[in-house]
């Protein structure tokens, strides 16, 4: 479905202080894919990444993914470091799996999945044994063909543990490195990204809950972190900070809401909430005068960048209150047209 917005319809828009993006996205309900495995999860094998780039320096992503730009027919090394959290001696695998930036998540394909990227990647050795409780060091070489295509390609290097006995069909458990690798001449494409909507809510069991959508303008894919702050709150106490809940990627071009849990005491407010976001060495922040609905109430969403007006929308009802809410405007719009017409 395509959405036409005229412009004195978007004047109407920004008279009321609501975004025009409002319009195209509400009532819409984003479904996260669920992992195979997840990067970074604990378990009997960990690995992590022993190698930064120094033009990186200082970026908290590239400590721990290979976060790079790289030109065709150039090559990268790095070296990862495998650990055994087990009391017996751990038999590893090690190869490149494909992935992807899906939605809101970072999507690891299932199994030995390859795209593009793993045929790019070679191991030092594709095996080793890890003493109890011990690691040892191996090496991925990612080069890349000078035909290459340019764009970003995202992949995981895995280390796997061999089941007793060598079947497959026996548990198995593995742990990995995320890669986000742009190629193409030239400069890094730019990372940035908007934050669009503050909302504040009461989650189902009553607990005071905060997102903010987050909008992804720049032409790589973003991991978002950061923290909430809340301020000048009744009797001038302040709360915080509230880390965000980790685990939201967005591709180019992405929207999603990042999520901020709540202690249950926090009162309903008012608060000047201050919410700072980061992806590597990408950083911006806002703040807002928001409070916190009481149980049964609609949420309120702080449109960002606008005149500050809030704008209360029920997600329960998402697509009928989109569809009230676009009349609405349509409304508004007609009443407008009217009067300019004289008729």
């Amino acid at each position: 479905m395509r959405i036409v917005l005229r412009r004195p319809l978007i004047l109407l828009l920004v008279f009321l202080g609501i975004n025009p993006v409002l319009v195209g996205i509400v009532g819409l309900v984003g479904i996260a894919p669920a992992w195979a495995d997840r990067p970074d999860a604990p378990g009997l094998i960990g690995i992590r990444l022993m190698d930064e780039p120094a033009v990186r320096r200082g970026d908290p992503r590239a400590r721990i993914y290979i976060v790079d730009h790289l030109s065709p027919g150039s090559s990268i090394r790095r070296r990862l470091q495998v650990t055994s959290n087990s009391s017996r001696p751990q038999r590893v695998q090690l190869y490149a799996g494909a992935a992807d930036v899906l939605k809101r998540h970072f999507v690891a394909a299932q199994n030995r999945t390859a795209n593009e990227l793993t045929n790019w990647v070679r191991f030092d050795r594709t095996t080793a044994v890890l003493p109890p409780h011990g690691s040892t060091t191996v090496k991925a070489t990612i080069r890349i063909p000078r035909e290459a295509w340019r764009g970003e390609r995202y992949g995981v290097l895995w280390a796997e543990t061999e089941p007793a006995g060598g079947t497959r069909a026996m548990s198995t458990d593995r742990a990995g490195v995320r890669m986000y690798l742009d190629i193409g001449a030239g400069g890094e494409p730019p990372s940035d990204f908007r934050i669009e909507q503050l909302i504040a809510l009461r989650a189902a069991d009553g607990r005071p809950a905060f997102k903010a959508l987050v909008h992804n303008s720049g032409q790589r894919a973003v991991d978002m972190s950061g923290t909430l702050r809340l301020s000048e709150g009744p009797g001038g106490v302040s709360a915080g900070p509230f880390p965000v809940k980790p685990g939201v990627s967005l591709p180019p071009g992405g929207r999603a809401r990042v999520v901020v849990p709540l202690d249950r005491t926090l009162p309903e407010g008012p608060w000047l909430a201050t919410l700072a976001l980061a992806s590597g060495r990408t950083q911006h922040s806002t703040e807002a005068t928001i409070t916190f609905p009481r149980e049964g109430e609609a949420p309120v969403v702080k449109l960002t960048g606008l005149l500050g007006t809030a704008v209360a929308v029920t997600p329960r009802n998402g697509a009928l209150a989109a569809g009230g809410f676009v009349i609405a405007l349509m409304s508004g719009y007609a009443l407008i047209r009217r009067l300019r017409t004289g008729k």
